[in-house]
């Protein structure tokens, strides 16, 4: 199925709360993510879908809502023919959209006054340093080429554009990381409960942290072609009653395409699997081939994603999810056809909601 592209815009700020509890009388700060997480924006634009059609909620919680519509969208537990990349942080100027990736974990980036020293990458080395039993018989620890010194360098934790993108998957360092200061800004904002009339309630004073995009700033979410036929208008999108303006824009990043072999698999979005950083079996052949073998990687901290079910009004069951910029070195591997996730438990499909999408580049020891 053919794919357009939507850039969207903030009209102002955005909030994507992350899935810590933040309720009346609890003492927690309502922080927020960015980019937001694929479930998050399957429901943007599912949501936008449905109002834009006028349908009733009661009647699509029932599927009581028309063929067509299922058939675009899906109801409450599935998403029908949809499928969905993304959802990326993007950057318009000069006419032309970059798309911008978290940076790889296996790139470090020099630390504090070391700024004129170039990022380095790593990779698994030649020989074993260690020893270990099962799962991980024959892994290597990841090392840097040459003899840089660890000390000067830490890990990276900006963005890539689509030339640094390209030039890490060929193995080169690239030229710059892209600092989270020069794409948006937290901002803080206090508040007071209200009731059901919406006048103050006592002793219910919040504070909740939002997102402002940077100017020329928005993200980049792949939808199947033909679902905006009208190519730009408002969106309701994230908490608090936000909203941006989303367009159609052509997008095809040139990058380097691996082919088969040493294979190293970069996470551009959260992946869910079964075994925490790996499917419950150690199993990779559905991804990778019978013969790939995990010999290395540099994972993150594991993401907890939940959502809302709006249908429903209920929340979803909370899982651990690895994030973006999670790296996988395999050998005898071909590169993965599919999504490069698994599907929790009562959960609609995890790679057509947009988790698990990912680039993939060759590797050599160290």
């Amino acid at each position: 199925m053919s794919r357009e592209w939507l850039f969207i815009e903030a009209n102002d700020v955005l909030m994507f709360r992350d899935s810590r509890p933040f309720a009346a009388g609890q003492n927690f700060k309502a922080r927020s993510l960015f980019p937001p997480t694929p479930r998050t924006m399957q429901g943007v634009i599912r949501t936008h879908y449905l109002e834009v059609h006028g349908m009733d909620w009661s009647a699509f919680a029932r599927r009581d809502v028309a063929p067509d519509v299922l058939k675009a969208i899906g109801g409450p537990d599935d998403l029908g023919e949809l499928r969905l990349e993304g959802p990326f942080i993007a950057q318009a100027a000069n006419g032309k959209l970059t798309r911008l990736v978290q940076a790889p974990l296996d790139l470090l980036q020099p630390k504090g006054d070391k700024g004129t020293q170039q990022p380095i990458l790593l990779a698994p080395e030649r020989e074993p340093s260690f020893k270990a039993n099962a799962p991980f018989e024959g892994w290597r620890a990841l090392r840097p080429a040459g003899k840089a010194n660890l000390l000067d360098y830490e890990t990276a934790t900006g963005w890539l554009d689509d030339e640094g993108l390209a030039a890490y998957l060929q193995g080169m360092s690239p030229a710059q990381i892209i600092g989270h200061e020069a794409v948006f800004e937290r901002e803080d904002r206090v508040g007071i409960g209200l009731s059901e009339h919406r006048t103050a309630q006592r002793s219910l004073f919040y504070e909740a942290q939002f997102i402002r995009p940077k100017p020329n700033v928005g993200l980049l979410v792949g939808v199947n072609a033909g679902l905006f036929p009208d190519g730009q208008g408002m969106i309701a999108i994230g908490g608090e009653g936000r909203s941006g303006w989303y367009r159609k824009v052509p997008y095809s990043p040139a990058l380097p395409q691996a082919t088969e072999g040493r294979v190293k698999v970069v996470l551009l979005t959260p992946a869910y699997f079964s075994g925490g950083w790996q499917p419950a079996n150690g199993d990779w052949s559905p991804w990778l081939g019978a013969a790939a073998r995990l010999v290395s990687l540099a994972i993150g901290k594991p993401l907890l994603i939940s959502g809302w079910d709006l249908a429903r009004k209920r929340p979803r069951p909370l899982h651990h999810y690895l994030p973006a910029g999670s790296v996988f070195f395999f050998e005898d591997a071909r590169v993965p056809d599919r999504p490069f996730t698994e599907t929790p438990p009562d959960s609609p499909d995890a790679g057509a909601m947009g988790f698990g999408s990912f680039v993939a580049g060759n590797w050599d020891y160290v």
